[in-house]
């Protein structure tokens, strides 16, 4: 990316002391930036350019991913309002609808590429000509494996061995494809449908990645890089009313959760958030299931949250909030796949 957002990344230090300084990034998710896609993964660009045009005008600092999240790990600290864009699955109506919008704000920003479906369908997503062309004006490209597959699921007959060797095989074979094809590796990997398990972290872990799923909430240092959460954009998700709250966020400091797997074969699973140090009391906790309100049993600084409801979905997610002194959110999700539930 040339001009200011450039020149941002690289004199971020010298220029910190000036800035309202924070140890966070909200990471922003989108999919299609089009009228004619499906309405649950889509918003309108009229929509997106509102989403941008927010942030430019009320002090969000854009941020590289990947500058980002090395700060976090690294104990650095970023401006506040700190804000990452990414994109999932690198749908062609990214180049022509979302592309020339960031390049003329000086936007920096993430492609998620299924790089083995890039070629099979040039109607539907980017060529690697044009995902070269965003790379080249700053866009990071980054994994979002090969065939873009349900990782949890397993072939007939296929074990644990041969399953995790498959899903090794998604995000090397993809990563190496994008090295080829655009000359860049930056090891993030971005599960397809936001789906994965303890083991699918640790493969993941092994092979060097960072990990981002797809539910809600902002990043900071007691994050699991094996599953970062990324606030998702779409359908009934984009709208401006919640917008900004979203992407104002702020970090919960997380010591544990309790059970540590994702993976549920009930509809309300019993969870228990353990917080550490913060702005924040338990008590002000407040966590929803189906926009539900949940009940929640405090001791110290754990949390155990119940639902009186079900989802019957395959992924569902407890969403959990406290408010700031400055009129901000705290906000915490706990995402579930429930893999006996097809799609």
């Amino acid at each position: 990316m040339s001009g200011p957002g450039k020149l941002l990344s690289l004199l971020l230090g010298l220029l910190l002391p000036s800035l309202a300084c924070s140890h966070q990034v909200v990471i922003l998710q989108y999919h299609h930036v089009s009228i004619t896609t499906p309405a649950s993964t889509s918003l309108s660009p009229a929509l997106f350019a509102r989403h941008m045009h927010y942030l430019k005008d009320n002090g969000y600092t854009v941020l590289r991913l990947e500058d980002a999240l090395a700060a976090i790990r690294n104990g650095r600290p970023v401006p506040d309002k700190a804000v990452s864009i990414t994109f999932d699955d690198a749908y062609r109506n990214v180049y022509t609808e979302a592309f020339p919008l960031l390049r003329e704000l000086d936007f920096p920003f993430t492609i998620f590429i299924s790089a083995g479906l890039v070629s099979e369908k040039p109607g539907v997503y980017a060529s690697w000509e044009q995902l070269n062309e965003m790379g080249q004006a700053g866009a990071t490209l980054a994994n979002h494996t090969l065939t873009h597959p349900y990782l949890l699921m397993r072939a007939a007959g296929e074990d644990e061995d041969r399953w995790l060797a498959r899903v090794r095989h998604e995000i090397v074979a993809a990563e190496e494809m994008i090295l080829t094809r655009t000359g860049k590796s930056q090891h993030l990997l971005a599960y397809p449908y936001g789906e994965y398990n303890l083991a699918i972290q640790a493969l993941v872990k092994e092979l060097g990645y960072i990990g981002l799923g797809q539910q809600s909430g902002a990043v900071n240092i007691t994050s699991d890089f094996a599953a970062l959460p990324r606030f998702p954009f779409s359908g009934t998700y984009a709208s401006m009313k919640t917008f900004p709250v979203r992407a104002g966020s702020l970090a919960f400091n997380i010591e544990s959760v309790i059970p540590p797997d994702r993976i549920t074969h009930s509809g309300n699973p019993e969870a228990t958030l353990v917080l550490g140090p913060g702005d924040y009391r338990a008590e002000q906790v407040s966590c929803f299931h189906m926009n539900q309100p949940m009940q929640l049993t405090f001791e110290g600084n754990s949390i155990t949250m119940t639902s009186t409801v079900k989802s019957s979905s395959r992924r569902f997610r407890y969403n959990c909030t406290a408010p700031a002194k400055d009129g901000r959110f705290y906000w915490y999700s706990i995402d579930w796949v429930n893999p006996s539930i097809a799609e």
